[in-house]
C-alpha cells in the first residue's frame, strides 16, 4: 500500500514537535519557579510522549505494536491534558478555582483511571477492539471503539476544553490579552480537533498531537518573551539569551 503523502507530512511535523520538546523542556525547567512552571513541565511532556507514539505507529506493519504505540500516545494525551489544564488553572493571571484540592483530586483520580484502562486495552475491550485486518490508509492503528474510548475523549477534550475557558475570562477582562486570545483560540480548535479525530478517525491517526504542540509554543514565547532567536542562538552557543 502506498503511504498517501499527508502521512509523511503529519510524521515529520510530530517528530519536530519532539525534537522541540528539548528547547521547551529547559525553557520550563528555568522557569520552573513560576506560578505555572511545574505544570508546563507535565504539559511538555505528555506532549513529547503523545507526539513520538504517533510516529511510532509508522515503525511497524505489525497491528498489535502499532496497538501498543497507539495506547502509549493515549497515555502521553491525557498527561498533556492534565498539565494543560493545571497549567491554565495556576497562571497568576486566570480565575482561582473553588475547592482546588477537590477539584485537582477528582481529575487526577480520574486521569489516573484512564491511563490505567488505556495501558491495558489488550487484556479487555473496554476503551477498543484493535481491529488486525486494518492498519488504515495511512499505515495507523485502527480500533474499533467502546464506551470506555468516547469517555476517554470527553476527558481529554474536557481537560483542553476548560484550560482555553480560563483564558478567555482572562480575555474578556482584557488582561494579558496577547497571549490569552492565543491561548484560547488554539485550545479551543486543539478540543475541536480531538472530538473531530477520535469521531473520523478512531485510532492513531490524530493531527490532535501537533496542535498540542503548537498550544505549548505559545507558553514557550511568552517565557521567553518574545525572544524566541536569541534563545536559539544562546542555546548553539552563537550568542547570549
Amino acid at each position: 500500500m502506498v503511504t498517501p503523502p499527508f502521512v509523511w507530512v503529519l510524521a515529520v511535523v510530530a517528530s519536530a514537535a519532539v525534537v522541540a520538546t528539548v528547547p521547551y523542556m529547559l525553557t520550563a525547567i528555568e522557569f520552573r519557579q513560576r506560578d505555572n512552571g511545574l505544570a508546563y513541565i507535565m504539559f511538555v511532556l505528555g506532549i513529547g510522549v503523545w507526539n513520538g507514539m504517533v510516529v511510532s505507529q509508522l515503525l511497524t506493519p505489525r497491528p498489535l505494536i502499532k496497538g501498543f504505540f497507539f495506547s502509549l500516545a493515549i497515555v502521553g494525551s491525557l498527561i498533556a491534558g492534565l498539565g494543560w489544564f493545571l497549567f491554565a488553572c495556576t497562571a497568576s493571571s486566570t480565575p482561582i478555582i473553588p475547592n482546588q484540592r477537590i477539584v485537582y483530586g477528582s481529575i487526577a483520580v480520574l486521569v489516573g483511571l484512564d491511563i490505567t484502562i488505556a495501558v491495558t486495552a489488550p487484556a479487555h475491550t473496554v476503551f477498543w477492539v484493535l481491529r488486525p485486518d486494518l492498519t488504515g490508509p495511512a499505515g495507523f492503528a485502527v480500533v474499533s471503539p467502546r464506551i470506555g474510548y468516547w469517555l476517554h475523549t470527553v476527558l481529554t477534550a474536557g481537560l483542553f476544553a476548560w484550560g482555553a475557558s480560563l483564558f478567555a475570562q482572562v480575555w474578556r477582562s482584557n488582561t494579558s490579552v496577547r497571549y490569552s486570545r492565543a491561548y484560547v483560540v488554539v485550545g479551543m480548535l486543539m478540543t475541536v480537533s480531538i472530538f473531530v479525530s477520535n469521531l473520523l478517525a478512531p485510532g492513531g491517526l490524530s493531527a490532535s498531537p501537533i496542535m498540542a504542540w503548537a498550544l505549548a509554543s505559545i507558553g514557550w514565547i511568552q517565557a521567553r518573551r518574545g525572544r524566541v532567536f536569541s534563545f536559539l542562538r544562546g542555546a548553539v552557543g552563537l550568542g547570549r539569551v
